[in-house]
């Protein structure tokens, strides 16, 4: 964990989540993304573009708070793939999440994205979800060939591309440090429902 900020019980678990690169940048998004939609095998595969993923800790925080919208039945979409999107989007509009933080014309990068299955019982340090990796890993694979797309030997990291990408608020905009934007991106989800 990065100094300076709080440790999660999340952050001991590493984020179901996969680096892609295209040995192009996308052309045509729609075409990718409709391809993807129709070989993944459900709703809990997805895809953001390479900007949105600034650290496994806010991908489990927006996780989390797509567990509770689920359980409370709050969730602003019809479907936990775009509903997850839009909070990491941190925005209360899909049309906006989707363009802030979903693939689009001229990535290079991906991020495939697992949802794993939420808890009957509120989340405690002791009972995180349990992932079978080598499963996950296998199925990333897969569809890793089927986007015809290589590994990112890297976790998801926080960079000035994140802020223009998801239209992050940084107080002081002139230094734009690792913390600070990994900051705005949780209060971004925290805030999806008020934006």
């Amino acid at each position: 964990m990065r100094e300076g900020l709080p440790p999660l019980p999340m952050s001991r678990t590493p984020y179901p989540c996969w680096g892609l690169t295209f040995s192009n940048p996308v052309t045509n998004a729609s075409q990718l993304v409709a391809s993807f939609l129709e070989w993944r095998n459900d709703e809990r595969w997805l895809l953001l573009g390479g900007p949105a993923a600034v650290s496994e800790t806010q991908l489990w925080t927006a996780w989390l708070g797509l567990a509770s919208r689920h359980t409370n039945s709050t969730m602003r979409a019809n479907a936990l793939d775009a509903e997850y999107i839009r909070l990491i989007a941190g925005t209360h509009q899909i049309r906006i999440g989707f363009e802030r933080a979903g693939l689009t014309d001229g990535d290079q990068t991906a991020w495939l994205i697992h949802l794993p299955e939420f808890p009957t019982n509120p989340i405690s340090e002791t009972e995180w979800p349990e992932l079978d990796r080598v499963a996950l890993d296998r199925e990333a694979d897969r569809l890793m060939c089927v986007l015809d797309a290589k590994l990112l030997p890297h976790a998801p990291i926080p960079h000035a591309e994140s802020v223009q990408r998801l239209e992050l608020q940084i107080e002081n905009a002139q230094s734009l440090d690792i913390d600070s934007i990994h900051r705005s991106a949780l209060a971004h989800i925290a805030l999806a429902d008020f934006n």
